[in-house]
Formats: C-alpha cells, structure tokens, sequence
C-alpha cells in the first residue's frame, strides 16, 4: 500500500475517473481536495528548454481520479470545472484498486511515464502529423511499442508503414478511457 493509503474494504472509499473540462485538472484537483476528498493526478514531466524546472503535464489529459464513497458524488459533481463522473449507465464505476495501486505505484517510481494510445488490428486510423498528415489508413500491428505498422490505401493499392504513435488518431470518436460512460453534467 503507498504511503497514507487506507484499504477501500475498511473505509468504504473507492477511486473514480473524473472527467474535467480542458487545462482545468490542477484546478479540479485543489477543489476537490478542498472539500476534503483524497485526489491522485499523475503528470508527466518534460524537461524545459531554458530552465531546471521541468514542465509537469497530467498523463491523461481532461481526467483526475479522486477517492470517495458513492453518496459524495454530488459533491464531486458540484465542483467548478467537472464535467461528469465515468461509469456505467448513471451509476459511477470505481477502478479497480489493482490498477489504481499499479498506477500510482509507476507514476511515483518511474524516471518517466507516458500515456500511449492503444490500438487494435483492424482498427480504422487517421495519421495527423508527419508526411502523410491527414491520410486514413488501417492498423495491421500495435507491437506496444513507439510505433505501429498501418496499412494506407494509395493509388488503389495497399502500403503499410510504420507511423509514429503519437501521429495517430482513433479515426472513429476519440475514445475515452477504457469503457465508461459519461455520468453527470456537461
């Protein structure tokens, strides 16, 4: 267990996705912990050009998790700049406190994390940066690494490249994390 943590069994507090308007997560996070609620927003950090402070970005941008038990929801839901609770039809959807542990345990270990989108063979893609911006094409492998093979069609032919991952956008919606639904305001 990290430092200060108590178990959800014994206190009845499980952790949430909370969805937040855009550049808001800080924001979000200090009033949520302002209302006494116990926040976990993980950054990554890039180095500054011209500076010995790094820039600290979250990890996953529009998303803060914050630990309370379901009759507090509306407070969660009342502070300025939340959007709504992820979850399943109208009900909040905790995480699953392994994956929760996991994450907080890498982002505070870890030298570096960086959130990677994750794709599936077959899935349909847009390449947003690089020489063929702007052109669609279908995932053939996502190995987890930097980058992936995608098949484009070209001049009614197949080319498969390897793309960069972060010039790779969800050619559908993009999606949110993992497989809730949105609960609350908008």
């Amino acid at each position: 267990m990290l430092k200060g943590e108590i178990s959800a069994e014994s206190s009845g507090l499980l952790w949430y996705v909370v969805r937040v308007r855009s550049n808001a997560e800080m924001k979000v996070a200090q009033g949520l912990e302002g209302r006494g609620l116990e926040v976990f927003l993980p950054v990554r950090r890039r180095p500054r050009i011209r500076s010995a402070r790094p820039i600290e970005r979250p990890l996953f941008p529009g998303y803060v998790f914050a630990r309370f038990d379901r009759p507090s929801a509306l407070i969660v839901l009342m502070c300025t700049g939340v959007v709504h609770i992820l979850g399943r039809g109208s009900v909040p959807e905790p995480v699953d406190p392994v994956e929760m542990y996991a994450l907080q345990s890498v982002t505070r270990l870890a030298r570096s994390v960086e959130a990677l989108p994750t794709f599936t063979s077959g899935q349909k893609v847009r390449i947003t940066g690089g020489p063929l911006a702007d052109v669609e094409g279908v995932v053939i492998q996502d190995n987890g690494r930097k980058r992936l093979v995608v098949s484009i069609s070209l001049l009614r032919r197949s080319v498969v490249a390897e793309i960069d991952r972060e010039w790779i956008d969800h050619l559908e919606s993009r999606m949110e994390i993992g497989r809730w639904a949105q609960i609350g305001t908008t």
